[in-house]
């Protein structure tokens, strides 16, 4: 059997590339929990941002719009992501840059920061705390996070619904991600959360929940979303795990969607964390 991806394998082989491809839907299918967080944080002019797991960059860019003549950085494992992430930023002219890093292993030479922000780019690390802990010491006295983390698979429909219509040509049951493994719903406990930022050094502690719709893959009709679905998430692991028709499973998924389109798209629930704490 063979051994499975690490983090930045899995980050630089086809899977970046297609991420990259879907950045534009995906950007615009997280938004409305994306602004929930960035309120949060409270960026100022002057200062200096840190966003992990940046992935295309959206959030780096949207973190440069508050802080004027202040720092971006936005960091990733994921080179196929970067070079998106720069070709955005040289096309608005953005004070932002990139790194090709693993935030938990390396020192940040842009340190000291004012704030660390991420959408769901902290819970892929192997050893969260102590990924944290490197965070925290990135950061000036008194300077916060805020990140958001998936809560758990079931409560999030946009992300198992669909799986309801691939389920006659499955060739085997989707076995449910290990929550105690690096992955999307590693931090879906919050009892987990505070643990590991208390063991890591983080005070003042606040996790909120976001409850909400997210439009699949960013608006459109059934067919537009199932086309999503096909190269994002749940869905598309199973087609490529299990070598099902993409044909067949696309028709399947407009099928299913169709139920739930609007005018603006096809919304489904989604549920995550809000954390903020404080260095």
């Amino acid at each position: 059997m063979s051994k499975p991806p690490t983090q930045r394998e899995y980050w630089n082989s086809k899977v970046g590339e297609e991420w990259a491809r879907q950045a534009d839907l995906m950007d615009r299918m997280l938004q409305p929990l994306t602004q929930p967080a960035f309120d949060l944080l409270n960026l100022q002019p002057g200062e200096r941002v840190l966003d992990i797991g940046c992935g295309a960059g959206a959030t780096t860019l949207q973190a440069a719009s508050y802080i004027g003549d202040g720092v971006a950085v936005g960091v990733d494992i994921s080179k196929p992501l970067l070079d998106l992430a720069r070709e955005r930023a040289n096309a608005r002219g953005a004070n932002a840059h990139f790194v090709e890093a693993d935030v938990s292993a390396a020192p940040l030479r842009d340190a000291p920061f004012d704030a660390a922000f991420s959408r769901f780019g902290v819970m892929f690390f192997d050893d969260t705390a102590s990924a944290f802990t490197k965070i925290r010491a990135a950061l000036n006295p008194g300077g916060r996070i805020v990140f958001i983390c998936w809560r758990t698979f079931a409560e999030n429909g946009w992300s198992h619904a669909p799986l309801e219509a691939l389920k006659p040509i499955l060739k085997q049951p989707i076995v449910p991600a290990d929550p105690n493994a690096p992955g999307p719903f590693q931090l879906q406990d919050p009892e987990k959360i505070k643990t590991m930022l208390a063991t890591s050094g983080w005070r003042d502690v606040s996790i909120t929940p976001w409850d909400g719709e997210v439009l699949v893959g960013g608006g459109g009709g059934a067919n537009d979303a199932a086309a999503f679905l096909l190269k994002i998430g749940p869905c598309a692991r199973a087609i490529t795990d299990q070598q099902l028709d993409a044909k067949d499973a696309h028709k399947r998924l407009a099928d299913f969607l169709r139920q739930y389109e609007t005018p603006s798209g096809v919304p489904l629930p989604a549920a995550c964390w809000i954390v903020r704490a404080v260095a």
